[in-house]
């Protein structure tokens, strides 16, 4: 096999994994047109090489939608009526973004880490350099437990001066890596929990093994499975790179000035990025929507600043209508990007630019029935 024919398969098995972690060797032979052994030796030899953690992706904003089944069932219909208005503000979690600059003399890392307690809020931490020195991407209940936690956060550090910014975002694309502390808080029914908890600890693990552990047979974990994922809650089973190649981060945050330029041109730019990316390895791991300043925030990792540079030239050539500002992201404290080569067809945006016949039409995978092991290849 020539080393350019098996970089290109390894960046194949990286972008087929990144939708369906939980592939059976079976098809990604077929899809590498190759044997099962080959297949299984090369898929190996990635998830070394890039410290592969299979975990899954969940929708944030769409888990309301079981924690409302399973309060609804333990009421009558009537119950569930008179309750709904109080019920449902109880239910579901909401993405933020937290921004802080620190004035004056700036707090050791170990001391930010600590100030956080115990809160289950944050799902990603890191240092920065520019406009602020520290983003936390946090999951709450509600902007004003966002907003608590920043305070707690604020009053922890007490003896440091600082600027805290909460913003309330709607992730649009990519994902950060859920912790199990955040996971416990859903208010699912156990066996959905008990099986995102599984897929959180091992993404190709089988139903059996994952039943074992919490005394339920791998029936109900596969039912629990099959059920999250026609919801949607469960949007896939995917990795994030633990040991990334590329190790330049940055914050870009985008400002809308005139809404409908920004728009159009926000349409455009992403079928550029979907036609780039089909060359190429992804650079993007998160896009979110923020409706104050309203505009979007892009989170990218690159192998060096001058490739950040063109991105970020290439995005304020192509945004009309907006203003762009970035930030170099620098240690991470807490949690993890989910750094991944995505197929970006696979997107929400990808859907919306089909509708309007911007891109090439593509027939979406339905849900299917997912294998029990998909590392066998006997």
């Amino acid at each position: 096999m020539e080393p350019r024919n098996k970089a290109e398969l390894k960046g194949r098995i990286l972008r087929l994994l990144s939708v369906d972690a939980r592939i059976s060797m079976q098809d990604l032979a077929n899809s590498l047109k190759t044997t099962k052994v080959n297949a299984y030796g090369l898929f190996n030899e990635v998830a070394n090489e890039y410290g592969l953690r299979f975990v899954p992706e969940i929708s944030i904003d769409k888990l309301w939608k079981w924690e409302f089944i399973k309060r609804a069932r333990l009421r009558t219909k009537r119950g569930i009526l008179a309750e709904a208005v109080e019920e449902l503000p109880l239910t579901g979690f909401g993405e933020y973004l937290v921004f802080v600059k620190f004035v004056g003399k700036k707090p050791a890392d170990e001391e930010i880490v600590k100030a956080t307690g115990s809160s289950y809020a944050p799902q990603f931490m890191a240092k920065t350099k520019g406009e602020y020195d520290l983003v936390i991407y946090a999951v709450e209940r509600s902007y004003e437990d966002a907003v608590r936690f920043t305070d707690t956060l604020s009053k922890n550090l007490g003896k440091y001066r600082m600027l805290a910014y909460t913003m309330r975002v709607w992730g649009s694309f990519g994902f950060f890596p859920l912790s199990n502390k955040l996971i416990e808080q859903f208010d699912i029914f156990d066996t959905y929990k008990n099986l995102l908890f599984g897929l959180n600890e091992g993404g190709r693990n089988t139903f059996t093994d994952i039943g074992k552990h919490y005394n339920q047979g791998p029936a109900q974990m596969l039912y629990a499975y099959d059920r999250l994922a026609r919801t949607e809650i469960l949007r896939r089973v995917t990795y994030f790179e633990s040991k990334p190649k590329n190790s330049y981060g940055i914050i870009a945050v985008v400002k809308t000035q005139s809404e409908g330029e920004f728009e159009n041109a926000r349409e455009r730019w992403f079928v550029k990025l979907t036609k780039d990316y089909e060359k190429r390895e992804n650079e993007c791991v998160f896009m979110c929507d923020t409706p104050s300043p309203k505009g979007l925030v892009v989170i990218a990792d690159f192998p060096s600043k001058s490739a950040a540079g063109r991105f970020l030239s290439s995005m304020r050539s192509s945004l009309k209508g907006a203003e762009v500002n970035s930030m170099q992201m620098g240690r991470v404290l807490a949690g993890g990007l989910g750094v991944r080569d995505f197929d970006m067809r696979y997107t929400s945006q990808y859907k919306r630019l089909e509708r309007k016949k911007m891109v090439p039409s593509m027939a979406q995978k339905m849900p299917e029935t997912p294998i029990e092991n998909p590392n066998a290849i006997d």
